[in-house]
């Protein structure tokens, strides 16, 4: 067998190269006769105990030395345990030599200071070697690095080594270290304790929490293998280390085993258990299973306050050796475990003491029999050796560490089975290597205790329940839909029928017929909504497609026929400066229905792009898990079907972000023509309205979307929103036309109802007494008295003008008035106005601040200057046109008309010339709105 490694070939080459040396000398003088091998027993069981034996002393027996390398010092300081581990060894040495369990052979042990270091261990090895003793074989160490050091040594000098406290599984392994036993056990010794303890509460599944090291790792990975051998199937293997344990505790969690069996060092298990406490893996749910490393790590409570850590390992399962003599059994020496702690007279003990007075006792019952008087052992002596390897194996006796015996190279003895409860460590099992099986029922231990007295589940049984919205919850909001879309009908229906009536006419039913069919695929979409898609499996993701495009489609209808309805009233009253102007805008119903089936056509556009790309889908979102206290080993899934494709989110940005453009423009037109006071042309307050309701809507919809979890809470509130802004805008855009055909102002005209006048009697006068209307109602009469004011001024200057004309008719002169000037009104007395309303007269420059102003006066007219414009059609004839006349004796003076001057009948004649100028106007202003909505 040749190493692996260049420095232990170096080291070989130069250890051989001595050895053979050494060997030829001793070759030379040797007189050692080797008898043929024989087996060991199976079983030592002295017939008389040793200790009530007669003290044997061998008084020319040869002396077998024992190379003891033990840990008295460390990189730490001193190490006071392996004072207690030596005197442990020199106590089974006295022992072995005082029962005289070696024939005229003396046991000696040779003691050395490993300091806890490969290199330092080798160096005192090999300077027992080239000692003049022979050592025969190794006791040593408790330090797993310095034990595998040795042990890869050991076998080119034929030297047999035991170690006593030594736990590496990579120890185990027969083919690389063929020379090597230890008395302690490895974690791998106790699998089969845990495999039993599973078994023995009947738990099929487990998961596996391990710490990234070999010396986990491998004896967990042992133990993986013992449970498939009993059927039991270790669903999850995790590794963690310092860096990332937090987040594969997570990983363990999520994956709901709930017996784990954990590998883990006592300097990081405080810090684990903290956070099981945070993660809440502990209680009546979790067992964990670790090996008992003797230490206490749950009092330190750097990482948590000491409370926490006491709860997160409150009913944990501890396993570890039992190296205790049971009261039936009796050690081979005859020593009992208080007996033995007295004998070894040290201040403290260590763990492995008696596992080092139990190796002296291995060694020496191997070289029972094997040597005989005057047999000489040397290096070169593999036979011996391997006589000493078959006896070690088949060694079976009680020692001070209890039954000890072999398989390979790890002892296999009694296991303890431990859990911690009310905060004390107290034994609960203990396994017997050698019938296989757990008493729970041994002296002293303690019952297992779990939490609630009820034994945990390690998986819960998953079943899969499917919510859907209760069938009155949705019969329910298909009454309120059907209903909808009844009334949606009945309001299509009247629209069609009035249609030719002037208030029907004046609201543009085109359009109204629009908006009513898009309410109706708004109502469609919600009785989709909450659809059961287990009637029509076949056909699901058809359906959350329809559903959408009804929704976005059906919006794209209301709101644009509102829009545009809005849209043409604000262009009248904007950018209309006379009939002519409007017959060249987009005012037309066909026109603005084109324009309001772009959005439909977008919506299209959208709508196939995603149905090729990326088609939605029905997909099951998993909610909060279900735990029925009365059923711990049932748990309910609760699913909801969802309508999702890969990128959901974008595709409703798409698809509903240009309809918020719409929403805003349409309330910045409403706020436009908000002091339009035609109420059959004006939605303008209705659609804000609309529009409050509609983000209102909006709002509940994205945040239900958050709370998914509520599913019958977030349909019911989704529903109602939508129904709710649905059926609001319906009857804000009807109401109005039902009360103006079947209401008790059916009969008025809607300009003049929308002014706040009603004619009595032809005399006008208003309805209602409104503030600001008061207010606007005395600016106009101010400025009706200013007019007046003016035009007596005019007045005066006229009669001083007749005074004077007069004057110099009596002098001779002759004045005449022909017929054409009797429309003058600065020659001819006019007929007073009533001062409510503005006459012809009354124009005049000044501005008032309640005033509609909807544009810029200086760059266009208003209805008003229109209407002047037509009052203002005759000719006028200014003073000082008259008096030029006079002067060029133009003027002659008809003795008829004279009589007419006189004459009352004139002036109601130029009365019924201005009020005629005024039906006129006026008539040709419904003209132009009626001929702009046709």
């Amino acid at each position: 067998m040749w190493p692996p490694h260049s420095f232990q070939r170096h080291l070989c080459v130069i250890f051989l190269t001595s050895a053979i040396i050494a060997s030829l000398f001793v070759i030379k003088n040797s007189k050692t006769q080797i008898k043929s091998p024989q087996h060991a027993l199976t079983t030592f069981h002295p017939k008389t105990p040793l200790h009530l034996r007669p003290e044997i002393r061998n008084k020319t027996g040869e002396i077998i030395h024992i190379l003891g390398l033990f840990e008295l010092t460390t990189k730490w300081g001193r190490r006071p345990e392996g004072l207690s581990e030596i005197a442990a060894a020199e106590l089974a040495i006295k022992h072995v030599n005082r029962f005289n369990i070696l024939p005229e052979y003396t046991l000696k042990l040779i003691i050395n200071d490993t300091q806890c270091d490969p290199g330092v261990g080798i160096d005192r090895f090999f300077h027992a070697i080239y000692s003049k003793k022979t050592i025969v074989m190794l006791l040593g160490t408790s330090c797993s690095n310095v034990t595998e050091s040795l042990a890869h040594v050991v076998p080119y000098w034929n030297i047999l080594q035991v170690s006593f406290g030594s736990t590496s599984p990579t120890l185990s392994d027969r083919k690389k270290f063929p020379l090597f036993f230890r008395t302690v056990a490895p974690d791998s010794s106790h699998n089969a304790a845990k495999v039993n303890f599973v078994k023995h509460f009947g738990w099929r599944v487990i998961a596996t929490f391990c710490q990234s090291e070999n010396k986990f790792l491998l004896p967990l990975n042992n133990l993986i293998t013992h449970f498939e051998n009993e059927n039991i199937s270790c669903v999850t293997t995790i590794t963690f280390s310092l860096d990332n344990y937090k987040e594969q505790l997570k990983v363990l969690k999520n994956s709901d085993i709930r017996i784990i069996i954990g590998a883990l060092s006592s300097e990081l298990a405080p810090a684990i258990f903290c956070e099981i406490y945070n993660l809440g893996m502990y209680g009546p749910d979790y067992v964990w299973i670790l090996q008992d490393r003797q230490e206490v790590w749950w009092n330190v409570t750097t990482h948590c306050v000491s409370l926490e850590l006491s709860k997160s390992v409150e009913g944990i399962i501890l396993v570890s050796d039992y190296n205790i003599v049971g009261e039936n059994n009796t050690s081979i020496s005859g020593l009992d475990n208080a007996r033995f702690e007295s004998k070894l007279n040290v201040s403290k003990v260590s763990k492995y003491a008696s596992l080092a007075y139990d190796a002296i006792w291995a060694m020496a019952l191997s070289l029972k029999d094997v040597l005989d008087f005057g047999q000489e052992f040397n290096y070169r002596r593999s036979d011996i050796v391997c006589e000493f390897v078959l006896r070690m194996s088949s060694l079976n006796f009680m020692g001070i560490s209890g039954p000890l015996k072999f398989i390979g190279a790890d002892r296999v003895g009694s296991s303890v089975l431990r859990q911690i409860q009310d905060g004390h460590v107290r034994d609960i099992a203990l396994f017997d290597s050698d019938s296989g099986e757990l008493d729970f029922e041994c002296k002293g231990c303690s019952r297992v205790s779990w939490w609630n007295t009820q034994t945990p589940i390690a998986q819960r049984i998953l079943k899969v329940s499917l919510i859907t919205i209760p069938k009155a919850l949705f019969y329910f909001v298909i009454f309120v839909a059907i209903m909808g879309i009844l009334f949606a009908v009945l309001f299509l229906y009247f629209n069609l029928h009035f249609r030719r009536m002037k208030s029907v006419k004046l609201s543009s039913p085109k359009l109204n017929n629009v908006a009513v069919v898009g309410c109706i695929l708004v109502y469609l979409s919600v009785i989709l909504l909450g659809f059961d898609t287990s009637t029509v499996n076949k056909y699901v993701d058809e359906l959350c497609t329809v559903q959408v495009y009804l929704l976005s489609a059906g919006f794209s209808l209301v709101f644009g026929s509102m829009f545009a309805k809005t849209y043409r009233v604000h262009r009248i009253f904007t950018h209309s400066g006379g009939p002519s102007k409007v017959k060249d805008k987009l005012l037309k119903d066909k026109q603005l229905i084109v324009l309001i089936l772009v959005p439909l056509i977008i919506d299209a556009i959208i709508l196939a792009l995603w149905v090729m790309i990326d088609p939605l889908e029905r997909q099951l979102y998993n909610l909060t898990l279900e735990i029925n206290s009365e059923e711990r080993g049932v748990v309910y899934q609760p699913q909801v079907q969802v309508c999702r494709s890969q990128n959901t989110s974008g595709w409703f940005v798409a698809v509903y972000g240009y309809k918020g453009l719409i929403l805003i423009m349409g309330v910045f037109m409403a706020w436009e023509t908000r002091h339009v006071k035609v109420q059959a042309l004006n939605d303008s307050q209705y659609i804000g309205i609309c529009v409050y309701s509609a983000v209102f809507s909006a709002i509940i919809t994205v945040l239900t979307s958050f709370i998914s979890e509520y599913v019958i809470f977030s349909y019911l509130a989704r529903t109602l929103s939508i129904l709710t802004s649905t059926t609001l805008t319906l009857f804000l855009l009807f109401s109005p036309k039902l009360k103006s055909v079947f209401g008790r102002y059916s009969s008025q005209d809607p300009i003049m109802q929308s002014m706040g006048l009603k004619i009595e009697y032809n005399t006008r006068r208003f309805i209602k007494n409104d503030p600001k209307e008061q207010i606007l109602r005395l600016e106009i009469q101010n400025k009706v008295y200013k007019c007046e004011l003016a035009a007596l001024d005019l007045e005066i200057t006229r009669l001083e003008g007749l005074l004077q004309l007069s004057r110099r008719s009596s002098e001779g002169g002759i004045f005449t008035i022909y017929k054409d000037d009797r429309n003058n009104p600065e020659i001819c007395f006019r007929k007073e106005e009533w001062a409510s309303w503005p006459t012809q007269f009354s124009k005049t420059h000044q501005e008032f601040a309640s005033e509609n102003k909807l544009n810029n006066e200086n760059q266009q007219k208003s209805l008003i200057d229109e209407m002047k414009c037509f009052f203002n059609k005759t000719m006028q004839i200014s003073p000082n046109t008259t008096n030029e006349f006079i002067h060029n004796d133009f003027l002659k003076l008809d003795v008829v008309e004279q009589r007419h001057k006189s004459n009352p009948e004139f002036f109601y004649e130029m009365s019924t010339l201005k009020d005629n100028n005024l039906a006129r106007a006026k008539s040709e202003l419904n003209v132009t709105f009626f001929r702009s909505f046709r």
